[in-house]
C-alpha cells in the first residue's frame, strides 16, 4: 500500500501538494499523512509568537476533515524542529513511499532556500518525491482580462 506524505512549514501551506495528494490517494487507495513542521520554540518567547502559523493549522485541519468525510484515510501530525530533519525522520519512521511537495513559488524571496531544502530531503530519503507547481491564479486572471 502506498503511504503518501505532504509536509508543510509555517510559511508555506503546500495547498497544491495537498490537493494533489488527496486526489491521488483516492484513486490508488493510499494512506495519506499530513505533517506540519513548526519552528523550534525560542525560550522566553511568548505563546503568540510560537502559534503564528495558526491559520495554516486551522486550514489544514478543515481540509483533513473534508477529506475524511469523503472516505480518505488521513493521519495528521505536528512536529517542532528543523524542517528538513523532521521530514526525513518522519519518512523513515513511517515507511513513506511517496512525498508530495509544493514547488516553491519563484516570486517568493525564499524560493531558493525552499528548493534547496527539498533537494536535501530528496537526497536523504529512499522514496519518490513528486513536486507540484502552484497555480498562478493572477496569471489566469490576467489572461481572462486580456481576452475580454
Amino acid at each position: 500500500m502506498e503511504r503518501i506524505l505532504v509536509s508543510m512549514n509555517c510559511r508555506s501551506g503546500s495547498w497544491g501538494a495537498w490537493s494533489r495528494a488527496i486526489s491521488l490517494a483516492g484513486r490508488i487507495d493510499a494512506k495519506l499523512f499530513a505533517l506540519l513542521v513548526l519552528p523550534p520554540s525560542v525560550k522566553g518567547a511568548g505563546i503568540e509568537e510560537h502559534n503564528a502559523p495558526c491559520w495554516t493549522r486551522e486550514r489544514l485541519e478543515l481540509l483533513i476533515e473534508t477529506a475524511k468525510s469523503e472516505g480518505a484515510r488521513v493521519d495528521y501530525f505536528i512536529s517542532e524542529g528543523d524542517y528538513e530533519e523532521e521530514v526525513i525522520r518522519f519518512v523513515e519512521q513511517n515507511r513513506i513511499t511517496l512525498v508530495i511537495a509544493e514547488h516553491p513559488d519563484l516570486d517568493d524571496p525564499h524560493s531558493e532556500r525552499d528548493m534547496a531544502q527539498i533537494r536535501k530531503i530528496q537526497h536523504r530519503i529512499a522514496c519518490r518525491v513528486e513536486l507540484v507547481s502552484p497555480r498562478k491564479t493572477r496569471n489566469l486572471q490576467h489572461r481572462r482580462e486580456q481576452k475580454s
